[in-house]
């Protein structure tokens, strides 16, 4: 019995409807009985309609459906085994109490909306600039949403940022480093012989122009595409979330962005370069997105992975949430899941061949037999394999349990997002894509080394004159002549033995019809979640702080008009953007609607609301204390790969060079930039340093999560590479210097400020006490990069590490 369960209500207890009842019924019924899905033709929204579809009978408990159907066990009960657990006796008993007590609602209770009318699933308007009392602050459209704000909420913005500071966040958001001091001294020069202004854009059109920009944002993006190497799981046969070469997608995403090539095709390539762009093998290599999720023994796990995360990254929409049964939120049904996954379902991998290097062969998928050597030749991409691949459903997520009674599902989006309107027309790929044996350095190579062999061949019949030798010529040269003979056939379109892998002539369209429909600037998603990853990696908060999820079950946005503002200047800007690809040409317009990325960092960092100083008020705190407004600036500790960047950076021994092979995590000696170094979703997946500041799990990044743990302070301190770039400046900057200059220097150049008059009276005595400690205890040997044999220097060394580990250094304020 009911009354007998510890813990429930007492008799006489007043049951609240909006308080106790509404959230139990939104949460375990709506899904099935709302304004998304009316099963039975029942809906539980609101009390009325409950009443209307005989589910209750208020004042009589035996009489109200309701009850009997969640007591029930076994098919009947509900909600359905399928959609979870049965409520909990607490939750049965407050649903009968309310009923006895007459089922009271709530004033003009309104059912719930219709899904399709959710905010994020309409397309984005350009809203109106607001007009603002504090146009004295306003610097661009941004600042005035941001003003509006302030104004409904009695709010002061802070002052700009100190101009040091401000640099130093510009430069570590920009490019991941901060700035020397000769750099910070010309800023300060030019602010002063000109303006302010004109001397900060002159800075951030640099930094867009720079090439460790697309190293920057090209790391943030990785995050979000789930960026993984090649590891192949060192203790069990099986291959997954990663494949080798993969660093060549990594390299693209930084040339992409360096570029500024359009958000847009950088989705379509992706997704489907080697249908919109089959001979160009710089775009080929995008399709890294969708090779990353590869699990050899499983392509159900790929294809369930490639749903998910595309759906996720994109459009910010939680279709993974649909592969066992229908959206419990949003209007996305589970054959729509598999119509989504349909997109992908022919592809495979293939391995190309890359100029410059050896020939690496076909593809091997990997086999239970044996462990697969890392591959260390090719480009690795996808490509259409199986033209009529069908996507069959199944049940619970269970790949062998097909639903026999249901027919192989046609590739399609979610139909409210009109993705049922898609377009998919099968494309003829060209003869050097098919036929890569064909690519003119391909078949140059190979002629050169059948050339080769025949020149070793009459070398050796000159050393050793005989029929045997002569063989040999006679053989070279017939292979020679017999490739030479393939080849014109194959160009020709002769029938010919195959002088190399031969792939599909036709692709199914697929990918580029669903590509092109989530880059169109009538999905309105795309822009939106793009906006919001950019305004989040700013400011460290998000205007939609559910990141990866904008349907009904995600957070509201913060600001919606502002979010709807930037989405549509990405798509279209209002305003010419001084940075395009070519940054010889920094003065070029883009022309409107390609989705400028630079455009919307330049327009952000030049904001008012970007450069007011991270200290706050106590008036704004009370209104605010979240700020939720932004009213002042959010500071944010750096992330793991920042971190160590900025410390070789300020050392001045930072290797700049862009792109290459990956970089095993145990090379902690390399002064190569972070990004660079090998991540995997396993244990050791991450270079050791990084780990402990909080590296992205490559599985699920989409935003990072920061700690602060003894571990971090220790490693700054401690790490023998940190003690020998602490040693390196500690020399670069004593040169002729006194201990008050050291600490000056030592201040503006890690911190890009000048020390306190308390900083700066603690760092001296600290000098002194460690000069004086060093002198009563044996001096080491002089080697190369050890400790200096100098009281004084040695002491300057450990105030660099201690200035590590300030929080200013590992903070942007």
């Amino acid at each position: 019995m009911l009354f007998l369960v510890p813990g429930l209500l007492c008799a006489g207890e007043s049951i609240d409807y909006a308080k106790q009842i509404k959230p139990i019924l939104k949460e375990r019924c709506f899904s099935c009985h709302g304004a998304l899905r009316q099963k039975g033709k029942l809906r539980l929204d609101t009390v009325e309609l409950m009443r209307a579809g005989g589910a209750i009978v208020p004042g009589k408990v035996p009489d109200s459906p309701l009850i009997e159907r969640i007591m029930t066990k076994g098919d009947k009960r509900m909600p359905p085994v399928s959609e979870g657990d049965a409520l909990t006796p607490k939750q049965i008993e407050l649903l009968r109490r309310w009923i006895q007590q007459g089922a009271k609602g709530i004033a003009n209770e309104k059912p719930e909306p219709d899904p399709r009318d959710h905010w994020a699933f309409r397309k984005p308007v350009r809203p109106k600039v607001p007009t603002v009392k504090n146009q004295k602050w306003v610097r661009n459209s941004i600042d005035a949403f941001i003003a509006a704000e302030h104004e409904k909420r009695g709010l002061t913005p802070m002052p700009e940022a100190a101009p040091g500071l401000l640099l130093r966040r510009v430069y570590l958001d920009l490019i991941g480093l901060p700035p020397t001091r000769e750099e910070l001294y010309e800023f300060l020069k030019e602010s002063a012989n000109a303006t302010p202004q004109a001397a900060y854009e002159k800075v951030v059109d640099r930094l867009l122009a720079s090439p460790h920009y697309g190293e920057r944002w090209g790391r943030h993006w990785m995050d979000v595409w789930r960026y993984s190497d090649w590891y192949g799981r060192r203790h069990v046969p099986d291959v997954w979330n990663s494949a080798p070469q993969i660093w060549r997608w990594r390299d693209w995403i930084i040339k992409s962005l360096n570029d500024d090539k359009g958000y847009d095709r950088m989705i379509q390539e992706m997704l489907a370069a080697d249908e919109i762009a089959p001979t160009d093998d710089d775009a080929l290599v995008a399709t890294g997105y969708i090779v990353r999720n590869w699990y050899a023994l499983n392509p159900h796990q790929w294809k369930r992975d490639l749903v998910e995360h595309t759906g996720k990254a994109f459009l910010g929409l939680t279709m993974n949430c649909a592969h066992c049964h229908d959206h419990k939120y949003d209007p996305i049904s589970q054959e729509e899941y598999f119509r989504f996954r349909a997109f992908f379902e022919p592809i495979e991998l293939r391995q190309d061949r890359v100029k410059g290097e050896a020939d690496p062969g076909p593809f091997q998928k990997y086999d239970y037999s044996k462990l697969r050597k890392i591959v260390k030749l090719g480009a690795i991409r996808v490509y259409d394999d199986k033209m009529d691949a069908k996507t069959l459903m199944y049940h619970g997520g269970d790949e062998r349990n097909i639903m026999k009674d249901r027919p192989p599902v046609k590739p399609g989006a979610p139909a409210f997002l009109a993705g049922d309107r898609l377009k998919i027309e099968p494309i003829a790929i060209p003869l050097v894509a098919y036929y890569p044996a064909l690519k003119p350095f391909i078949h140059q190579d190979e002629l050169a080394k059948r050339e080769q062999a025949i020149q070793a061949a009459e070398v050796a019949l000159a050393k050793k004159p005989g029929l045997a030798g002569e063989k040999l010529v006679k053989a070279a040269r017939a292979e020679l002549a017999a490739y030479k003979s393939r080849l014109a056939d194959a160009r020709a379109g002769r029938k010919h033995a195959p002088i190399g892998l031969i792939f599909p002539k036709t692709s199914s369209g697929r990918r580029k019809a669903l590509a092109e429909w989530i880059a169109n600037a009538d999905n309105p998603l795309t822009a939106r979640v793009a906006v919001n990853h950019i305004w989040l990696r700013h400011f460290d908060r998000a205007l939609v702080e559910t990141v990866f999820d904008f349907g009904r079950n995600g957070k509201k946005p913060s600001h919606l008009e502002l979010l709807d503002w930037l989405a549509c200047e990405l798509m279209a800007p209002t305003s010419p953007t001084r940075q395009r690809g070519d940054s010889t040409n920094p003065t070029l317009a883009r022309e409107a609607g390609t989705w400028s990325m630079k455009h919307l960092h330049r327009m952000i960092v030049l904001s008012a609301t970007y450069r007011m100083q991270s200290s706050g008020s106590d008036d704004n705190a009370k209104h605010d204390p979240d700020n939720r407004a932004y009213w002042r600036m959010n500071g944010k500790r750096m992330e793991a790969e920042i971190v160590r960047d900025s410390i070789l950076a300020s050392a001045g021994e930072l290797d700049r060079r862009i792109g290459g092979m990956v970089l095993e995590n145990k090379e902690e000696s390399s002064k190569r930039r972070g990004l660079y170094f090998s991540v995997f979703p396993e244990d050791g997946g991450h270079l050791k340093f990084l780990e402990i500041f909080d590296a992205p799990d490559p599985c699920d990044a989409y935003r990072r999560s920061t700690s602060v743990m003894p571990q971090q302070a220790l490693a700054l301190a401690n790490n023998p590479l940190i003690i020998q770039l602490g040693r390196v400046l500690a020399r670069k900057l004593s040169a002729k210097r006194t201990d008050e200059a050291f600490i000056v220097a030592a201040f503006e150049h890690l911190l890009s400020r000048a020390p306190t008059r308390e900083e700066k009276a603690t760092c001296a005595a600290f000098l002194l006490k460690q000069a004086e400690l060093f002198r009563n205890t044996k001096r080491p040997a002089t080697t190369p990069g050890g400790p200096s044999p100098d009281p004084v220097l040695r002491a300057r060394e450990s105030l660099i590490r201690v200035l590590y580990n300030h929080n200013d250094f590992v903070t942007v304020r």
